[in-house]
């Protein structure tokens, strides 16, 4: 009786091997024959032979079912580059942060963009310093501060007074600040403060 339970559990590994084997010859022929990685390439092959796995899966998507004018607005600046830190695609989460399980009751931990200033305007309404700490936060996470002071001073006095929405579109197909001259920055300096003191 034990040669007979050994002889069946040698032909039944034997069979699975021979299963598994005939899968995986299976696959590859018809990923051959159907250009399975040519028409939408998960994974590359680099000139040393190397492979390179390419995500091909939308890790917008569960934002975008809701959020539908949302996934093409992304554009410029944030829509074509990589993010310094996940070497990735820039997505919703990485700057809006989590979607908790309150998300359809006013998704508290979302963090939202909106021009906002601590100093109440006609234009801009006063809100509270730390909610534009925190959308300003989201942006020096990858702008670094260094590199705003050299483009402009502007940056380091409105830092902590004033979001960076409210000068910069954050779904930008063209960013309004972007090669303005500087006429046009001074009458926008001039328009915000002169707006700060009709409020007062």
């Amino acid at each position: 009786m034990g040669n007979y339970k050994v002889a069946m559990n040698t032909v039944i590994t034997f069979f699975v091997a021979i299963c598994i084997f005939g899968f995986s010859m299976n696959v590859a022929a018809d990923s051959k024959a159907e250009g399975a990685t040519t028409a939408n390439p998960s994974v590359i092959t680099q000139e040393s032979g190397q492979h390179v796995v390419k995500f091909i899966r939308d890790r917008d998507y569960a934002c975008t079912q809701c959020h539908k004018d949302e996934k093409d607005t992304l554009k410029g600046a944030h829509g074509d580059v990589i993010h310094a830190q996940t070497n990735r695609d820039v997505t919703c989460t990485d700057c809006h942060s989590k979607v908790g399980k309150d998300h359809r009751d006013g998704a508290p931990q979302v963090t939202k963009f909106a021009a906002a200033q601590t100093v109440a305007g006609t234009e801009k309404l006063a809100a509270d310093p730390a909610w534009i700490a925190q959308q300003n936060e989201t942006c020096v996470n990858c702008h670094e501060p260094k590199d705003l002071r050299e483009v402009n001073w502007t940056h380091d006095v409105h830092a902590l007074d004033l979001s960076c929405a409210s000068c910069h579109t954050i779904h930008p197909a063209d960013d309004p600040m972007k090669g303005i001259e500087r006429k046009s920055k001074i009458k926008m300096c001039v328009d915000c403060h002169s707006d700060q003191t009709k409020a007062k």
